[in-house]
């Protein structure tokens, strides 16, 4: 959701970013400097894309720190803006438009060349999420038993999926990329894997629980969202009412989406 925000960014100045291991993947086509996360250089300003208080408190030391009031950090920015109540990219946006930074277009990125060993045309299937029970429909295996191509589940690091159906586990970023291009159509919960998804121009179809397209959502996807419950969106990692009702949505509906994208 970053990438346009960052890619304005650096058409502005000088970048560094402090970045996950996988940083290089998504933004050393930007021609920045990465730099781990948690590591704080000399810098004139810096943009906190992360609403903790913890990325605050690590950037206290630089002359400007932009950032949203969030988890009661706003003492230890320089520029303070209000949460977004819009989707995050638009925080995002406004973010770096502090600094004069103008974010134009949705996330792209590049194709890594190279062979991912996975069919052409396949479906791609992202069933696990670290968020939990209200946000993994249950739905999954069967769409894929039913499916008329060939499947591919992608599970993440430390996560598992028992199932018979061919399996890609914890694929390094590029390689990941590498795979997900070759999909003729990905169906994932609201995940970063459907964000790196249509980042990459491939056709997405997000299934949504305790999520809402409007403030996650991967830009262009199709989303699928379950019944109506006072207690959504709540973002939460354990359901308050117990088997996450929002996720109630039938493989029938799922597959009536899938086949016309």
């Amino acid at each position: 959701m970053a990438l346009p925000a960052i890619r304005a960014l650096r058409q502005v100045d000088r970048l560094t970013v402090a970045a996950p291991a996988w940083g290089r993947a998504l933004y050393g086509h930007l021609d920045v400097h990465l730099v781990p996360r948690g590591t704080v250089p000399a810098a004139d300003a810096g943009v906190l894309f992360p609403p903790s208080f913890r990325a605050a408190w690590e950037a206290r030391r630089l002359p400007r720190r932009i950032g949203e009031r969030t988890d009661l950090r706003g003492w230890l920015l320089t520029d303070v803006l209000p949460r977004s109540t819009g989707h995050r990219a638009e925080g995002y946006t406004a973010l770096v438009g502090v600094l004069g930074a103008a974010v134009e277009g949705p996330p792209t990125l590049p194709v890594p060349e190279g062979d991912p060993g996975v069919p052409d045309g396949h479906l791609a299937l992202v069933p696990v999420s670290p968020s939990g029970e209200p946000v993994m429909w249950r739905g999954f295996e069967q769409l894929g038993r039913n499916c008329r191509w060939p499947v591919v589940v992608y599970t993440g690091p430390g996560e598992s999926w028992p199932t018979g159906l061919p399996t890609r586990h914890a694929l390094p970023i590029p390689d990941l990329m590498r795979a997900l291009v070759r999909a003729r159509a990905v169906v994932s919960n609201d995940s970063g894997v459907a964000h790196l998804a249509r980042a990459l121009g491939v056709r997405t179809l997000v299934v949504h629980g305790s999520t809402v397209a409007e403030r996650t959502g991967a830009a262009g996807s199709e989303a699928i969202v379950g019944p109506s419950l006072p207690c959504m969106p709540c973002y939460a990692k354990r359901c308050s009412v117990g088997g996450a009702p929002c996720l109630d949505i039938g493989v029938d509906r799922v597959e009536h989406v899938l086949y016309r994208l």
